[in-house]
């Protein structure tokens, strides 16, 4: 059999076994896009397992794995610094793994690829609020090396 044959049988193999969502819905990943005002703010993104998956400054976009949920911290110096919760909804597009042949293993593949799921908010814009002097304390974690695993500026309540 020639390898032109064999191309279409596989072909049409590889569409029946693949997932709506992953073939239609956008794949596995999502882009986030972050912005803040004022720009120019450091922003991490930590995945809900405590991996952190990126760090930057806005504006910024970034393709993340849409099966987990994450935390973004937004802060910028003498700003009050923010928390955005990403969290992962149903893509509509695997409910069209009902129409097709071999659709338990649609499902199967659009959760497990996490295609099955889309990234809320996709574009997260915050206003950042002047401190106004108050005092804050930052509060970091090192890893070996001295390396900042961390920073957080957390505002100081006075007594």
């Amino acid at each position: 059999m020639s390898h032109k044959l064999l191309a279409l049988p596989c072909s049409f193999l590889a569409v029946a076994l693949t997932g709506c969502a992953t073939l239609f819905g956008g794949g596995s990943n999502q882009t986030v896009s972050f912005q803040s005002s004022p720009p120019s703010a450091n922003f991490t993104v930590t995945a809900s397992s405590g991996l952190q998956m990126y760090q930057g400054k806005t504006p910024a976009q970034v393709s993340l794995p849409r099966k987990h949920e994450y935390r973004v911290e937004i802060s910028l110096e003498g700003y009050r610094p923010q928390t955005v919760v990403l969290t992962k909804a149903l893509n509509g597009w695997t409910w069209v793994n009902l129409f097709s042949l071999s659709w338990l293993l649609g499902f199967g593949i659009d959760f497990l690829t996490g295609a099955a799921y889309k990234l809320e908010p996709a574009l997260v814009s915050v206003s950042l609020e002047k401190l106004n002097g108050e005092l804050i304390a930052v509060v970091r974690v090192l890893g070996g090396r001295g390396k900042v695993l961390q920073e957080r500026r957390v505002p100081l309540i006075p007594e």
